[in-house]
């Protein structure tokens, strides 16, 4: 038996569902895997996690902690974190397998996405605009 899903669970997995892109992302403001301060709620793991997972999302980006950070096992959805635009260096992180944390950075910085059809490219930067962390993600698009 799946468990509980919410009206929001439905309705995300119905929207995936209908989506014709290759790539598919889901935005949030709370993370769902995050090492940083607020540390994983449970509730989103119960919730839009498995729905995720279902529609095989490839990004779910978000921002609500102030670090930067990339966590993802390849072929799996990848999570990404931007919100270093304030309180950062708070020198908190839990612990997490380095197999997943392709980057924590405790400072502030952003993410720059470059996006084609099948392709995305995403590379953190620091205030001053040194790249941190970079990475892709490719699929076979249907409609190339």
């Amino acid at each position: 038996m799946k468990p509980y899903v919410s009206r929001y669970g439905l309705d995300l997995d119905l929207a995936i569902k209908n989506s014709r892109a290759t790539l598919k992302f889901v935005v949030g403001h709370h993370g769902i895997k995050t090492a940083s301060h607020h540390g994983v709620t449970q509730e989103l793991i119960d919730q839009p996690l498995p729905v995720l997972e279902d529609n095989k999302v490839d990004l779910y980006i978000n921002g609500h902690d102030h670090c930067l950070q990339h966590i993802g096992t390849d072929g799996e959805t990848q999570f990404l974190t931007s919100g270093g635009g304030s309180k950062a260096w708070r020198g908190d992180v839990q612990p997490w397998d380095s197999k997943e944390l392709k980057l924590y950075y405790d400072g502030q910085g952003f993410i720059s996405l470059h996006v084609t059809r099948s392709q995305v490219n995403f590379v953190y930067y620091d205030v001053f605009g040194n790249v941190l962390h970079q990475s892709s993600l490719s699929k076979r698009s249907l409609f190339l």
